[in-house]
């Protein structure tokens, strides 16, 4: 099982029991949770973290269904296989029969899957996509990123996660992760998703 990193709508907390933040102080998490942040503290799937990474808004897809904070924490500390669906995938989408989806303990509602480099919440009754808490990044492919600098090219403004890298800036392909490329900005290593070129970790 890899070990992975959580991009989700809020730093999360580090620690050998890592939790998810939740929005208010709330239980459950509502359409308006997340915000724009820098990089901070984050927090690594299966284990202690080596890098920061940062929340960011647009991180959700469906936070509008009011999943409990207690659900999505459950789907982020039992990691499970990630999958690739040849298909798009967003809320909506009926999970097939024959792809399994994990019960979350607690809460009979729901169950969970990793798709597409995303956290996806199911819905029990119908298997359909409602909510997606944030992308899904290996630690071996931060670390990439860190082992393997690049030069550096200046942008304005702060360079956050969920920064859009623009399309004259060329991005340096991760072999071990076609999902995903990096870059220096402002002297600092970036992450970028490449279909969206939505920069998901700053170290």
């Amino acid at each position: 099982m890899k070990k992975l990193l959580l991009a989700s709508v809020a730093i999360l907390a580090l620690g050998t029991a890592p939790t998810l933040a939740q929005s208010d102080g709330g239980a459950a998490l509502g359409g308006g949770a997340g915000g724009a942040t820098g990089a901070g503290v984050g927090f690594l799937l299966g284990g202690p973290i080596g890098a920061a990474i940062g929340g960011f808004a647009g991180a959700v897809i469906g936070a509008e269904a009011g999943i409990e904070a207690t659900t999505i924490e459950y789907a982020a500390v039992h990691p499970v296989e990630p999958i690739v669906l040849d298909a798009p995938v967003s809320v909506g989408y009926v999970v097939p029969a024959d792809v399994t989806i994990y019960p979350v303990e607690g809460d009979p509602r729901y169950s969970y899957i990793y798709i597409n480099n995303r956290i996806w919440i199911v819905d029990n009754e119908t298997r359909t996509l409602v909510h997606s808490p944030g992308y899904l990044v290996t630690q071996s492919t931060a670390d990439f990123a860190v082992s393997n600098p690049v030069t550096s090219i200046s942008v304005d403004g702060d360079v956050v996660a969920g920064y859009v890298v623009p399309e004259d800036v060329e991005l340096v392909a991760i072999p071990q992760d076609p999902a995903y490329s990096y870059v220096y900005l402002n002297d600092r290593p970036v992450l970028v998703e490449n279909a969206s070129r939505t920069v998901v970790w700053v170290n």
